[in-house]
């Protein structure tokens, strides 16, 4: 009769333990959308409403305001993230300290398709001017920082995480329509968020966002999205 009773309080405390233990899975798997819906409210305060405040200042402090801002909302919250929901160092988790040589050679080729597309495009066929005349604004905020920020939340940590429930091509196309939502709040506040001009927009961050997500599990590194991300944004701001 002990020894039943004692199966019994045994079997209970498993039973409860792994209830446990799929209630912590399930609640590990979910945080991701509550820190997405999250950080979208933030961002879309920033780019909706912040940003007229931010226009008042002169503009190497509005700049330097900026980068600042993006920095807090975007890659802060992911580095806590990894370290207390993942328990792991965030540069190993989000692939920035390992595979630097084959993402810097994935980050190459690709490079080189983006160059001579622009290249052909521009010159050639619309037969359009080079803007050399980008300030600290571009520099800073549009190519250098974009690169970064944007693929530490969207490759490094998103799809790294959506790809422990999904296959990559699902976790993928999701990431990368979390990627073009995350651009709605600049594209309505600069009045581009007409139909039908905004679904070249919509499709154009669609598939990089497809394109980055590939480069990034081929490469293994989130350097190679980083580098041509920030190519990518280089390009635009130097032929449009």
């Amino acid at each position: 009769m002990i020894f039943n009773k004692n199966c019994l309080q045994q079997s209970g405390q498993i039973v409860a333990n792994k209830g446990e233990l799929l209630i912590l899975l399930k609640t590990n798997k979910n945080y991701i959308w509550v820190y997405f819906i999250t950080f979208f409210a933030l961002w879309c305060t920033k780019e909706l409403w912040l940003v007229q405040y931010l226009d008042m200042m002169d503009s190497i402090p509005r700049d330097i305001t900026s980068a600042v801002i993006k920095i807090a909302i975007w890659v802060i919250p992911v580095i806590f993230l990894v370290k207390i929901m993942e328990k792991d160092n965030p540069l190993s988790y989000l692939g920035l300290r390992h595979n630097f040589k084959k993402g810097l050679k994935w980050a190459g080729w690709v490079s080189l398709v983006f160059i001579f597309y622009f290249v052909i495009l521009n010159l050639t066929v619309l037969e359009s001017n080079i803007n050399f005349q980008m300030g600290l604004h571009e520099w800073l905020n549009t190519i250098l920082l974009v690169g970064i920020t944007e693929e530490i939340v969207f490759r490094g940590f998103l799809l790294r995480k959506l790809m422990d429930s999904y296959k990559f091509w699902i976790a993928n196309i999701i990431t990368a329509l979390l990627f073009v939502s995350i651009h709605f709040p600049i594209w309505f506040y600069k009045g581009l968020f007409e139909f039908p001009y905004i679904l070249g927009s919509i499709l154009t961050a669609f598939v990089l966002g497809i394109l980055f997500g590939f480069v990034y599990k081929k490469s293994k590194s989130l350097w190679s999205v980083i580098i041509i991300h920030s190519l990518y944004n280089l390009l635009v701001s130097l032929f449009y």
